[in-house]
């Protein structure tokens, strides 16, 4: 691996993929390609930490492209850019291609900086976890492979639909549901929740931000959002503010929606073993210490809910 961090721009538009590589060429090895067999035939020869593709491209969508880096080169971060906002790519954009980032045109600087750099971060620990679990990372099987100590929350407000999610993982993991915020939080306290399959909203409170400090307080949590009425803007800020693993439209397909939480609870698993989430973790506990980890956990979401 190159000393320096790997990126590929990837733009059927010249200037943009040129503005790209001028505006990271001094930090980083800078590549760019014009669609996606130009960007495949790179990843091909070169060890890339961070994609930055563009969605609306000919023959190929950025989302069948980091489709692929994802299947082929999984410790490849994918980032997402685009001028548009079309739900069904956004939704594929964290489903096909476990975007990291969904940033729009024309980006801010600062903040493509800033993802970019948190990006390269998150692939160099991937590539060394990955030696560590190497199982872990084999994608051959979509079957549950931690059914005995693999907890699951389900959090909804509807009764019918938090049973539907509980008797259909009841026979893989260990599943506790929750109808309002309050007894999710007290969930996540006694148990060692591994995934969290949440209604995009409960309690009449839009989960994003509280989804946020979830994965501030617990990084090694992934979540999967279920909603009947799915919507540009909501499904962006999940993904980028709540970093949601997967999403899902109510009413359920079994057999999909089965294959997302057993994906999300492999990588729950993958996380444990990175060297970063152990550290916030560990870091979390001493700070409950001296306190119930209840106690300040629920202080994260005082501006949330009343836990009674």
């Amino acid at each position: 691996m190159t000393d320096k961090p790997v990126l590929l721009f990837v733009d059927d538009e010249e200037r943009i993929v040129r503005l790209l590589r001028m505006m990271f060429r001094g930090e980083y090895e800078v590549h760019g390609a014009h669609g996606a067999a130009e960007a495949l035939a790179i990843l091909e020869t070169t060890a890339v930490d961070v994609i930055v593709s563009d969605q609306r491209m000919p023959e190929v969508t950025g989302i069948e492209l980091l489709a692929t880096v994802r299947k082929r080169w999984p410790a490849t971060v994918r980032i997402l850019l685009t001028g548009y906002s079309d739900l069904v790519a956004i939704i594929g954009a964290v489903n096909e291609g476990e975007v990291y980032q969904f940033l729009n045109k024309p980006w801010d600087q600062t903040e493509l900086r800033a993802v970019v750099a948190e990006a390269v971060e998150a692939s160099r620990a991937t590539r060394r976890t990955r030696k560590a679990i190497e199982p872990v990372w084999r994608r051959d099987s979509d079957a549950p492979q931690f059914s005995i100590t693999s907890q699951l929350l389900t959090i909804d407000g509807v009764d019918s639909d938090r049973r539907e999610v509980m008797e259909m993982f009841t026979y893989d993991y260990q599943v506790h549901a929750a109808a309002s915020i309050s007894e999710a939080l007290r969930v996540l306290e006694q148990e060692q929740i591994g995934v969290i399959v949440t209604n995009a909203e409960v309690d009449g409170v839009d989960m994003t931000d509280l989804l946020c400090e979830v994965a501030r307080f617990d990084p090694a949590i992934t979540v999967v959002v279920m909603t009947s009425e799915p919507q540009s803007d909501t499904v962006i800020r999940l993904i980028n503010s709540g970093k949601i693993y997967r999403f899902a439209i109510k009413p359920l397909s079994p057999n999909l929606f089965r294959l997302a939480v057993n994906a999300a609870m492999r990588e729950h698993h993958r996380r444990l073993a990175d060297p970063r989430i152990v550290r916030v973790r560990m870091r979390n506990e001493a700070l409950a210490s001296e306190d119930s980890a209840y106690s300040a956990f629920t202080d994260c979401f005082s501006r949330f809910t009343k836990v009674t």
